[in-house]
């Protein structure tokens, strides 16, 4: 079995979740809400699939101001929420 390097032109979100797994605290939450409801909205049709990395490129971007690094389960759980929400409206801008 041989592995190759991914093809990061070819999977930009890679990037990302590489970005919120190096920055840590609440921007991985933000970054997995943000791609739950991007492919959710990808699914039902009201955003592209390259409009998928913008949206949660701009959540994450949005979340950089209110990043906790030591969040509780509540706080974590009020992030995944904004991050929904802010990605629902992205979708607007990116489609």
């Amino acid at each position: 079995m041989t592995f190759m390097a991914p093809d990061r032109q070819k999977y930009p979100s890679l990037d990302l979740s590489y970005s919120a797994g190096r920055t840590g605290g609440t921007m991985t939450a933000a970054l997995n809400a943000a791609n739950e409801q991007a492919n959710e909205m990808f699914r039902n049709g009201k955003i592209g699939y390259m409009d998928i990395f913008k949206v949660i490129e701009g959540t994450m971007e949005a979340h950089k101001k209110d990043l906790n690094m030591s969040p509780s389960l509540d706080e974590i759980v009020q992030v995944d929420t904004w991050a929904r929400t802010q990605a629902e409206e992205l979708s607007t801008i990116a489609a």
